[in-house]
């Protein structure tokens, strides 16, 4: 049984070290026994009802600091594979889409990253299924505070990434990129990559993976998604393989490429297809879907650099699918809010929520 909404006991946010979090009373997850005593208490968000914007599925959405806002998506056709874009805007309550652009490709699974200079990640699996499926990237440019009717300008033709399935790519204001995917070869496996740009303003817009030539095996399931911040620091969720159970990894991206994951934690008995973003002040949004969507906020540990300190979940929507989230920047300058995505075959439904 899900967990009711609780009470909004107000959210301390500091934060500008590797473990800096406030300190104030602990909440304390159903999950996560080991929550640590003098913890922060952090309150959920209120979302927005859900509104149904297009149809898709496979929806990712990223958000820059001007308020300007990406979703990629796959269509909703069962017989073609071809992807699809919408540029919106928040208005300081909702977001206000354009119109419907094709991707310049035909994939699976797009996700997708920006960077305040305007620069657009876009990462897609070249296969229906993971057994037979590789990863690719491209790399555009947008005007952050032009129009909804706007178009991406693609920067580079269609590179190679690595063999996977089911990407997840984030970068931060340092220009730190790191990737996650499933294995490509039908395993259970999880990898990581971590990279930048070449020399975007020399007009070399490829990613370097100073993590090495190949991705770096990091855990066992599905469906993994990572969010970074400003510190270097990462979190990543997932599903284990064949069940409805989520973990969340921590971690923190070292000056060698390597990312120095803590260990695998779970705090979701009943959910799938799970979404996060994180702030430099150690806040951490999750969404996830079970016979709904359900948010949950958290901050990171200040004495345990593997735990997260989580709120009890809350349903939010009542469609389920996959979920994607994204803030306009992870440092909290002006106006603050998070944007969440999902699919509900055939409607893609999204939902707004202030951060402050």
């Amino acid at each position: 049984m899900k967990s009711k909404l609780i009470l909004f006991l107000g959210l301390a946010l500091l934060g500008s070290a590797l473990s800096a979090t406030p300190t104030a009373a602990q909440t304390q997850s159903s999950l996560d026994n080991n929550s640590d005593s003098g913890q922060p208490t952090v309150a959920q968000l209120q979302w927005s009802p859900a509104s149904d914007f297009d149809t898709g599925q496979q929806t990712d959405v990223a958000v820059y600091p001007s308020g300007l806002v990406l979703e990629f998506h796959k269509t909703d056709s069962i017989i073609t594979d071809t992807l699809w874009y919408h540029v919106g805007r928040w208005d300081g309550n909702t977001v206000n889409w354009g119109g419907s652009q094709r991707l310049p490709v035909n994939a699976t699974w797009p996700n997708v990253a920006v960077t305040k200079e305007g620069y657009v990640l876009f990462v897609w699996s070249t296969g229906l299924f993971k057994s037979s499926s590789g990863l690719q990237y491209m790399v555009g440019k947008i005007d952050p505070d032009g129009s909804v009717n706007q178009s991406i300008i693609w920067l580079t033709e269609a590179k190679w990434l690595d063999s996977g399935f089911h990407s997840s790519i984030a970068i931060n204001e340092k220009g730190v990129i790191v990737e996650v995917h499933e294995s490509g070869s039908g395993g259970e496996g999880l990898y990581y990559r971590v990279g930048r740009l070449a020399n975007p303003a020399g007009g070399d817009f490829n990613i370097i993976w100073e993590s090495g030539a190949y991705g770096q095996h990091y855990d066992d399931g599905i469906n993994p998604h990572i969010a970074i911040n400003n510190l270097n620091q990462v979190v990543e969720v997932h599903q284990v393989t064949g069940e409805d159970l989520q973990h969340y990894h921590r971690g923190i991206v070292l000056s060698s490429g390597i990312i120095d994951f803590r260990g695998s934690q779970r705090y979701e008995n009943n959910g799938y297809n799970p979404s996060v973003a994180l702030l430099d002040n150690g806040l951490v949004l999750e969404l996830h879907a079970d016979d709904g969507i359900y948010a949950r906020t958290g901050i990171l540990s200040q004495s345990n650099p593997a735990l997260i300190d989580w709120t009890n979940s809350v349903k939010i929507s009542g469609q389920y699918g996959p979920t994607a989230i994204a803030t306009n920047g992870t440092q909290l300058v002006g106006p603050h809010f998070a944007v969440g995505t999902w699919s509900s075959n055939p409607k893609l439904y999204f939902s707004v929520a202030q951060i402050r």
